[in-house]
């Protein structure tokens, strides 16, 4: 035996001198998908070098079935389509980012009651897979051919028990989203919006709750759904109460509040604050209530006391006492960021108020930023650089001016532009997500699977338009705030 393998070792050396000794490589289980429609292969592999180096001659990849390189003599890269075959021809691409299989019944999915599916995911080695419940999210997304879903792990599909699932790097947790983000171009400024809020603020309670997040994190990951490629989704968390560390309940005792700007009725622009209000209900005025409801009812009574105060209150009560009803920091933050991003669809719904304890003040956390640096909710431009956002809060704070309020907003946006707000920061986090996408074909992957109105222009036009939008809106806000 030890002759015949020291035969096969010349005889392998000699032929690796004229054409080099064919090799197969196997990959690992979930860490690809196979489109048989389309054609492709989307290979999660983040040790790519090491794999090149350690096998000189690579001819075939195991996935589920032996797929030869058309060509032996090319290179495995991250930054090219590949092209392999067995017996039919696919473009194999090579991807750093994590890979997600879906597998529901398309037929029986709705926006409501979720459904039994099977859900895998692979990163760098982490395999997870799971059953889980799933529905189609979102309101105006609901007609985009590229679905978002809410997912709910589950011990099992009949019993619907829920169960946590820990992702490296994020929270451990039975609640996560996957966003398609069909009504964004270049797929990139939610996903650096939201990174962009969590870096700006920290909750103000951290000393007590130092494992509090101001907002939640999201991730991309490549989506097959039912084997057919889905393209790049923004893989994210919930807001909730353990996502933000608020006291909990205590009994009937009620500490820490978190209310959803749900619908444009009044409430979350701070225009309207009508008295009446029924617990039994988890909706008032706009808002719905996360946390907590108790025996099946909303407690909307210290909300609606902090909303007619700004909508109602004499200018000497409102400037007396809002700043016990608000953290006022936040507010500045979530007000400069806002019109920073240029967020219209976040300031009066859109966002989350939460309240750390009962003898706390509110403050806003950031969410669902889609409309974001020059395009709305669905997805359409709007070149409006020299506007200010606000709403009824915002408002009435510039005007009634409490304890030098215009004079922090402007020594914060001048603090933020020296920092975050920069146009080299800003600009840096857009370039990296775009050269990224750019230069290891996920854009050409993306757009193989989803042609739309979206993609009439070139992704550098598309490009070009959102770096002109920054400049020209940071220009306009510059002057803006020093003005105040």
């Amino acid at each position: 035996m030890k002759k015949l393998s020291h035969t096969l070792h010349i005889a392998c050396t000699l032929l690796y001198s004229l054409t080099g000794c064919a090799q197969e490589i196997t990959a690992e289980k979930g860490s690809y998908g196979i489109d048989i429609k389309n054609k492709i292969i989307v290979w999660h592999q983040k040790n790519l070098d090491s794999i090149v180096s350690k096998n000189k001659n690579i001819s075939s990849i195991q996935f589920n079935d032996n797929f030869k390189l058309k060509d032996a003599s090319n290179q495995l890269s991250y930054t090219q389509g590949i092209g392999v075959e067995n017996g039919e021809d696919y473009v194999l691409y090579i991807s750093k980012i994590p890979l997600i299989h879906i597998t529901i019944d398309t037929s029986a999915i709705t926006s409501d009651a979720k459904i039994a599916g099977h859900f895998t995911y692979f990163n760098n080695g982490e395999f997870i897979e799971s059953t889980m419940g799933v529905r189609h999210r979102g309101n105006l997304s609901l007609g985009f051919p590229k679905k978002s879903y809410d997912l709910e792990f589950w011990t099992d599909g009949k019993t619907k028990e829920k169960k946590d699932v820990k992702f490296k790097g994020m929270r451990s947790d039975d609640d996560w989203i996957l966003d398609g983000m069909y009504n964004e171009p270049l797929r990139l400024r939610s996903f650096m919006a939201t990174n962009l809020w969590t870096e700006i603020y920290k909750p103000y309670y951290l000393e007590k709750e130092p494992k509090a997040k101001s907002g939640f994190e999201v991730k991309y990951a490549e989506v097959f759904r039912n084997n057919e490629y889905f393209g790049i989704y923004q893989f994210s968390e919930s807001v909730d109460r353990k996502q933000l560390k608020l006291k909990k309940n205590e009994g009937n005792t009620i500490n820490g509040r978190l209310y959803k700007a749900n619908s444009y009725n009044g409430g979350p622009d701070f225009s309207r604050s009508p008295s009446k209000y029924n617990n039994l209900f988890p909706h008032w005025n706009g808002w719905k209530t996360e946390y907590p409801f108790i025996n099946y009812s909303s407690d909307f009574g210290d909300l609606s006391q902090f909303t007619d105060l700004v909508v109602n209150a004499t200018n000497e009560s409102f400037a007396k006492n809002i700043e016990k009803e608000v953290y006022i920091p936040n507010v500045i933050d979530y007000y400069l960021f806002v019109n920073t991003m240029r967020a219209t669809d976040n300031l009066g719904k859109n966002y989350y108020l939460g309240k750390y304890d009962k003898e706390e003040p509110y403050f806003f956390i950031a969410w669902d930023l889609d409309g974001v640096l020059g395009i709305i909710q669905d997805g359409k431009r709007e070149r409006i650089t020299n506007s200010v956002l606000g709403n009824g809060l915002f408002n009435r704070l510039l005007e009634v001016n409490p304890n030098a309020y215009k004079a922090k907003v402007k020594a914060r946006w001048i603090a933020l532009r020296a920092t975050a707000f920069s146009n080299e920061a800003l600009q840096s986090k857009i370039d990296k997500i775009y050269t990224k996408f750019t230069e290891e074909k996920v854009y050409e992957r993306e757009q193989l699977v989803w042609q739309n109105k979206l993609n009439e222009n070139s992704n550098l036009e598309h490009y070009n338009y959102l770096k002109l939008f920054l400049e020209d809106r940071l220009l306009f806000l510059d002057a803006h705030f020093k003005a105040l």
